[in-house]
């Protein structure tokens, strides 16, 4: 068997190894990014819900992309 001829790449920051956090941490941090947005759902043929929390003054133009506000 030959050798592999690629080199070792230098790890970028994002794939840094980083500390587990709780989960209550990760509520948290999920919540603050969704505060102030608008919830909006689209069902599609096969009974799937896609999600998207909306800046509230983009809401008119996703209701054009056929979602609908919760």
């Amino acid at each position: 068997m030959s050798t592999p001829s690629k080199r070792p790449r230098a790890r970028k920051a994002a794939e840094a190894v980083v500390a587990p956090v709780s989960h209550a941490e990760q509520l948290v941090a999920l919540h603050s990014r969704e505060e102030g947005k608008t919830v909006m759902y689209k069902q599609d043929a096969w009974g799937h819900i896609e999600t998207r929390f909306v800046r509230t003054q983009n809401v008119k133009a996703w209701e054009e992309k056929g979602f609908s506000v919760r």
